[in-house]
């Protein structure tokens, strides 16, 4: 960690103790300091939403030692979220589609900018239809098409945003990132607050073996649509449901790593 020498001109030259002056000899000194580049923990102003959400970025230099930390207000959910909402709260039902089955269907904007019909639900009378999930996040080790993406972005969100403005790509070459797995945590019920809240939380690490420095700025979340059908697959659609550009940008060294975790919360009572 590097040390820094600073001089403190201070003027101590009087000072009152027990009510009276003393004149001292000295008005200045000087001292040695550790210095790491930290951010202010956070820039959020508490308020009792009743969801809200907060992203946390920690970098690490490649001793393993802390360089940066930052904890900021998602204020960025986008359109596709809404749309798989509105698909959830209608799903049971459906409408009926050819001889395969019965499907209910949203329409999210793809990571490509293409408008895709994605289902919430689909029932098949075939006994060899295999199922799937409308919206993970879950994704796997080095697999940067979902789950927590980082960029180098920092266009202003729209609403109707479907991909970051420059995603950083999974790889070990110049201005990339190696992606871990991504891990969803619920956290449950915290009481200790008031009011009360639940939480989950989506984390993901990536190292800098690059062999220079890469800037995080911008911070998404992509959800996978992902059906199977008579062993065969249906449907692989992704999309993103957030996209925040961050109020500060981290700055990974190589050979260094950064975790970014993503929590949100809902407030009751």
């Amino acid at each position: 960690m590097p040390r820094e020498k600073i001089n403190l001109n201070i003027d101590v030259s009087t000072v009152v103790v027990q009510g009276r002056e003393v004149k001292l000899p000295f008005l200045k000194c000087e001292a040695s300091v550790d210095v790491i580049r930290c951010e202010k923990l956070t820039d959020v102003i508490e308020k009792e939403e009743p969801v809200r959400g907060f992203i946390e970025v920690d970098v690490r230099d490649s001793e393993g030692r802390v360089v940066q930390r930052g904890r900021h207000e998602m204020r960025s959910f986008v359109n596709n979220l809404l749309r798989m909402l509105e698909g959830f709260m209608r799903a049971v039902g459906g409408v009926a589609l050819e001889f395969w089955g019965v499907v209910a269907s949203t329409t999210v904007i793809a990571l490509d900018g293409s408008s895709q019909t994605t289902w919430i639900e689909r029932y098949a009378p075939d006994s060899y239809y295999g199922g799937g999930t409308p919206m993970a996040l879950k994704a796997g080790d080095n697999d940067d098409s979902y789950g927590i993406i980082v960029g180098s972005g920092t266009t202003t969100v729209t609403l109707d945003q479907y991909s970051l403005a420059s995603k950083i790509p999974h790889g070990t070459g110049a201005g990339q990132l190696d992606y871990d797995p991504v891990t969803v945590e619920d956290l449950g019920l915290d009481t200790s607050v008031s009011p009360p809240v639940y939480r989950l939380r989506v984390i993901r690490a990536f190292k800098n073996l690059s062999g220079g420095d890469v800037s995080i700025s911008e911070v998404g979340l992509v959800a996978r649509a992902y059906w199977k059908d008579s062993g065969g697959l249906r449907q692989d659609i992704k999309y993103l449901i957030a996209r925040d550009v961050l109020p500060t940008s981290y700055t990974v060294p190589n050979g260094g790593s950064a975790t970014v975790a993503v929590t949100v919360e809902v407030v009751l009572g």
